[in-house]
């Protein structure tokens, strides 16, 4: 769930060492609950979209596109960096132990 930290370039995106990422679109980046398949390669894109859609993935929610677009613009704004910094900050405070 480190789609918001990347978006904010708080951590790397794993997108230059992958064919495909998979990410949700709440948790970090604060939009509706959902997710994202990004690939590099159009082909592979284009297989993907086809076993998906319509198959296992039903017809598109115009709300949930509409908050979606707005997740998106909002992480592109200076606050959402700081948002995510302050996020990075915490998670690093002495005394709290890390995840293992």
């Amino acid at each position: 769930h480190i789609a918001g930290l990347v978006a904010a370039g708080e951590h790397p995106s794993p997108q230059p060492w992958a064919d495909v990422v998979t990410t949700t679109t709440h948790n970090t980046l604060r939009g509706p609950r959902g997710g994202l398949i990004l690939s590099n390669d159009p082909e592979l894109g284009k297989k993907i979209d086809k076993a998906i859609f319509p198959g296992t993935q039903g017809g598109p929610l115009e709300h949930i596109i509409a908050a979606k677009a707005v997740c998106f613009g909002e992480a592109l704004q200076p606050a959402f960096k700081d948002y995510q910094r302050q996020v990075v900050k915490k998670r690093r405070r002495p005394g709290r132990r890390p995840h293992r």
